[in-house]
């Protein structure tokens, strides 16, 4: 799952954020929802969207947070999502905060993996997972802090030595136990993710989807449906057609 947003013409057209649910292998979008970028019930969350038991459910850091962790396994799925620090407080076994930092910098070369058992609360629920985490390669490590770098001469935050050592890792947070997932597996898994992204990319140069030549919400909004109809038509065609073509 995850949200792209498109753009009305001018300075002052509206946003529009399209919520996508797509499934693996077969690239079948399952679920969209098109709603504005502001207002009430308009950002990214997991409660918005329908999931079967024993799915497994990959999401990006705009999803990792209590709510939507208990609204993936109050369904009975499972939740494969990279963890945001700030929005998705970890706690160990006695109910204290997890030592993040402390555990992380365990992982001095590259490729290097480990997980460690972690609990999220929220409200009275108690959900069990497991925090996975592997050391990035080092120039995938440079990339990452020079785009901290970047941020920071734009005015979009500052540049500390803990977010430095951070960028050192990719850390993921998943309700998937050991007896159905190794650590490398459940890595792989979130890797998978990116194929929404690349989904997204083709929506929006194949059927301009990004491009709304409207500058009323009413249209914006007809103009956007017409464009996802057209695209999840075409999908179907070409699931169709692969089947019965020689």
């Amino acid at each position: 799952v995850d949200a792209t947003v498109v753009k009305e013409p001018g300075k002052t057209g509206g946003q529009w954020r399209i919520h996508y649910s797509m499934r693996l292998p077969s690239l079948e979008c399952d679920h969209f929802d098109l709603t504005p970028v502001r207002g009430q019930n308009t950002g990214e969350r997991l409660g918005r969207f329908a999931f079967h038991a024993g799915e497994l459910v990959l999401a990006d850091a705009g999803y990792s947070n209590p709510p939507g962790i208990a609204a993936v396994v109050g369904q009975g799925a499972d939740i494969c999502v990279r963890l945001n620090r700030s929005s998705l407080p970890l706690l160990d076994e006695r109910e204290r905060a997890f030592p993040l930092l402390k555990r992380i910098k365990t992982l001095r070369r590259a490729g290097e993996t480990a997980e460690w058992p972690v609990w999220v609360r929220t409200g009275d629920q108690r959900i069990a997972g497991r925090l996975c985490g592997i050391r990035k390669s080092e120039d995938a490590v440079l990339r990452a802090q020079r785009k901290l770098t970047l941020k920071q001469q734009k005015g979009k935050g500052k540049v500390t030595p803990e977010k430095r050592e951070y960028a050192c890792y990719v850390l993921v947070f998943t309700t998937l136990p050991k007896s159905r997932a190794t650590v490398r597996q459940v890595l792989e898994s979130y890797r998978l993710r990116w194929q929404i992204e690349l989904t997204f990319k083709r929506l929006k140069s194949i059927v301009q989807l990004g491009h709304v030549p409207k500058q009323d919400d009413q249209s914006s909004r007809a103009w956007l449906y017409g464009k996802l109809f057209v695209a999840l038509l075409s999908q179907k065609l070409a699931r169709v057609g692969s089947t019965i073509s020689p």
